[in-house]
């Protein structure tokens, strides 16, 4: 006598979740569904994997969700966001550095906004640690980054309005930091550890390429 067959689930026609866009729990009308089969169908530890396209009921904006597929007509993942995806932080900032940020990222999801600011805060003092400026108070180590040239004025400017919004977020003021103001801070620190650990550095590398190239003919009119 043959197994019973489970019986497939009916299928979905939407989700309730946080979404990506607004930030606000609403019901996601699915609008598709694709599932790609694994490379070796026989294998279990090559699941398929569902991706599934939706649309928010409150802002109208799409997403994409991938989890893997179907075991026994169960899903074994929670779907994870791909579109629109987190950005991550390069690997040419340091470890404990994209940790920090990370942690102030996670406050921001959990909507506790003065603990992102004060972790923005942390995370402008590993700089300076990390590049041996170790000046105190924070308004000190920044001028200083500025004189050394690891920052320009610009830069110095955005470093120093974190600094001031994570001392609101450090201290009792009886004010509230806004999500507005949360949601920058973390844009600003990360244009930050980018232009200190990213582009300064392959602007160093694109510089020394250039030098090392034989110089071009004189051209002649």
């Amino acid at each position: 006598m043959s197994e019973p067959v489970p019986a497939r689930p009916r299928r979905e026609t939407q989700r309730v979740m946080v979404c990506p866009h607004c930030d606000i729990p609403a019901i996601q009308e699915i609008k598709g569904q694709v599932v790609v089969p694994p490379d070796n169908p026989d294998d279990p530890n090559y699941p398929d994997f569902e991706y599934t396209l939706l649309c928010c009921t409150n802002c109208r904006e799409a997403s994409l969700q991938v989890r893997e597929h179907w075991v026994f007509d169960t899903p074994n993942e929670i779907p994870k966001f791909v579109y629109p995806a987190r950005r991550q932080l390069s690997t040419d900032v340091p470890a404990e550095l994209r940790r920090e940020f990370e942690e102030a990222r996670t406050c921001f999801e959990a909507k506790a906004y003065t603990a992102t600011v004060v972790m923005v805060r942390r995370t402008l003092e590993g700089i300076g640690v990390d590049n041996d400026i170790n000046d105190r108070p924070l308004a000190r180590q920044i001028e200083r980054m500025k004189t050394e040239g690891l920052i320009d004025n610009s830069i110095a400017e955005w470093a120093d309005s974190l600094r001031a919004l994570g001392n609101q977020g450090a201290h009792f003021t009886g004010r509230q930091v806004s999500r507005e103001d949360a949601n920058d801070a973390l844009d600003f620190a990360e244009a930050l550890l980018d232009h200190i650990y990213v582009y300064k550095k392959r602007f160093e590398e694109f510089r020394k390429r250039n030098e090392a190239k034989p110089a071009s003919p004189p051209v002649r009119s």
